[in-house]
């Protein structure tokens, strides 16, 4: 009875005192099933709702490097704005003055109900003393109704003055349960506020890595593109003197004219994703952001990777693990509480969480294998190209002494900067697969 009383005292807090929640705005769990971009938009849109002006600073212009993104997305992104203006809703939620107010209510009922049973009983004294000398009976029979009502009446002040002093007696327990409550909810929130920012961030970092592709198939369409060009030219002069066929130079312009329009597309797809960035990092619609470059991971990090430890680590600091055991205890406190009777529910929670692990642990596991892959392959990558730079020597050589034409010396130098680019490439896949594994240490894992 006493913890349905604390229910009802609760239940009866919250909804009568500050709202927790700004009206319109995005909670945190709407958040995760949202597309970034759809995120952002959604959380626009809240805040206007709310009569909040949402003009975002316009980031047209300027550069980022890749350290600095996650600092960028925490301070300026408007979904992590609106969310930590909720956070500080519920912190600022005075639990006090909710049931100070309710104690002053309930103790006026007590007074109320104490004066409504003194005056019954005040009655049905006097009523009584009046029976007993009257000797008119149908006098007698009306004070008797008189005294059946005064009875009643004083029943029912009895009856409402027991509830309202169990109310009293109550409050107490149910501003601690409130305010334990109203603690569970912030740090709930605080958690999910952080998964999200680590979310954004992740998604700006794999915006700038995009980036960084796009960019580097802009140069080998370009170096492509200026192949073409010198072979048309070659050909131009063949075909002049009846050495190639009109058809042969009709393809290589072919070719051309699709590999531009390949590299147009690119550049559409480079502003869409600057803008994006831009964005994810608190800019508006028209902003863009312009990459600087991507860290090289060290061999120290590399050395530093220690499997046993570092999945301690992400078990420890993993938001999918703490949501499992979050559930758990909240499955625990229902069976307590008689909120359920079966133990089917806690039982599943347990279950539902030890999965989870094992979740994260195979996971964990692949994005460790996948650093020392990527490494191997960056070790051969870099030993094609230490091979490929003894054959462009070799080459070099033979043009300077007239052995080979101009054509064959470009084409071998394309050949150098092509396997450049392998290297650069199989660098930045190293990094974002350490990159990821470092986001895994530090709690957050997608997929898992």
């Amino acid at each position: 009875m006493k913890r349905r009383m604390i229910s009802a005292l609760l239940a009866g807090a919250l909804c009568t005192g500050t709202a927790i929640v700004p009206a319109g705005a995005v909670h945190v769990t709407d958040i995760a099933g949202l597309g970034v971009m759809a995120a952002v938009s959604a959380v626009s849109s809240a805040l206007e709702s709310d009569g909040v002006h949402t003009t975002l600073p316009v980031l047209d212009g300027q550069a980022v490097g890749f350290g600095g993104l996650e600092k960028r997305v925490l301070e300026n992104n408007a979904t992590i704005k609106v969310l930590e203006k909720q956070l500080a809703g519920i912190g600022n939620t005075d639990i006090d003055a909710q049931f100070d107010a309710q104690e002053f209510s309930t103790r006026n009922s007590i007074a109320n109900y104490q004066n409504q049973l003194n005056a019954a009983q005040t009655s049905i004294t006097e009523l009584r003393e009046q029976i007993a000398t009257e000797t008119d009976p149908d006098r007698e029979a009306q004070l008797q109704k008189q005294l059946a009502a005064a009875q009643a009446s004083l029943i029912a002040a009895q009856s409402g003055l027991g509830v309202a002093q169990g109310t009293l007696d109550s409050i107490d327990d149910a501003r601690e349960a409130a305010q334990q409550q109203l603690d569970d909810q912030y740090a709930s929130m605080e958690k999910q506020i952080e998964n999200i920012g680590q979310s954004l961030s992740v998604a700006a970092q794999n915006v700038y890595l995009g980036l960084v592709t796009l960019q580097e198939g802009l140069d080998t369409l370009d170096r492509n593109l200026a192949s073409l060009d010198r072979n048309i030219q070659v050909v131009e002069k063949q075909v002049e003197i009846g050495m190639a066929a009109e058809l042969t130079l009709a393809n290589l312009e072919q070719s051309r004219r699709s590999l531009a329009s390949q590299r147009e597309t690119l550049v559409v797809q480079q502003e869409q994703a600057e803008n994006q960035l831009a964005m994810l990092c608190g800019g508006g619609p028209d902003s863009r952001l312009y990459i600087t470059g991507v860290p090289q991971v060290t061999s120290a990090q590399l050395r530093e990777m220690d499997y046993d430890a570092d999945l301690e680590q992400a078990l420890d600091n993993s938001y999918l693990i703490w949501q499992k055991e979050d559930a758990l205890r909240q499955a625990s406190n229902d069976y307590e509480d008689d909120v359920t009777s079966s133990l089917d529910y806690y039982e599943a929670a347990k279950l539902d969480l030890e999965a989870e692990k094992d979740t994260v642990t195979s996971t964990f596991r692949q994005l460790y294998t996948d650093v020392q892959d990527k490494k191997r392959l960056l070790d051969e990558a870099q030993a094609a190209y230490e091979n490929e730079q003894r054959n462009f020597a070799v080459d070099e050589l033979q043009y300077e002494r007239g052995m080979i034409s101009k054509i064959d010396y470009l084409t071998a130098q394309d050949d150098l900067a092509a396997q450049e680019d392998a290297v650069r490439t199989a660098e930045h896949d190293l990094f974002s697969a350490y990159n990821t594994y470092d986001w895994a240490k530090r709690g957050y894992m997608a997929g898992a």
